[in-house]
C-alpha cells in the first residue's frame, strides 16, 4: 500500500469536511442572520489587533472526519455531506458554550 496515495487521500477527506463546514456554516449565516465563521489565515480582534491563524469551527470539523471515517466508501462525499449538515444543524453553539465555560472559572 502506497503511504502517499493513503495520505492524499486523507488530505482529501479533510478537506471535503472543511468544504462542507464552510457551505453549512454559509447556509445557516444566511438563513439564521448569525455572522458565520470566518475561514482565513488573518483575523483582526475587536481591539483591532492582528491575529494570526487559522479560525475553523474544529467542534465542527472532527464530527464530521470521524463520521466520513466510519461511514465506509465514498469518504470524500460523507465528509462533505457531514460537514454541510452539521454546520448547519450546530453552528458554533459548542464553542461559545466552551468560551463562557473557560470565562466563568476565571480567578
Amino acid at each position: 500500500m502506497n503511504p502517499f496515495r493513503k495520505a492524499g487521500g486523507m488530505l482529501l477527506v479533510a478537506l471535503a469536511a472543511l468544504a462542507g463546514n464552510w457551505l453549512g456554516d454559509t447556509l445557516r449565516a444566511t438563513t439564521t442572520g448569525e455572522p458565520g465563521h470566518q475561514l482565513g489565515l488573518v483575523h483582526t480582534s475587536k481591539a483591532g489587533q492582528t491575529v494570526l491563524g487559522l479560525n475553523v469551527a474544529l467542534t465542527n470539523f472532527v464530527p464530521a472526519l470521524v463520521l466520513a471515517l466510519l461511514a465506509g466508501k465514498p469518504r470524500t462525499l460523507y465528509a462533505f455531506i457531514s460537514g454541510a449538515v452539521i454546520s448547519t444543524l450546530l453552528g458554533d453553539s459548542y464553542e461559545r458554550a466552551l468560551a463562557r465555560w473557560l470565562g466563568s472559572n476565571r480567578p
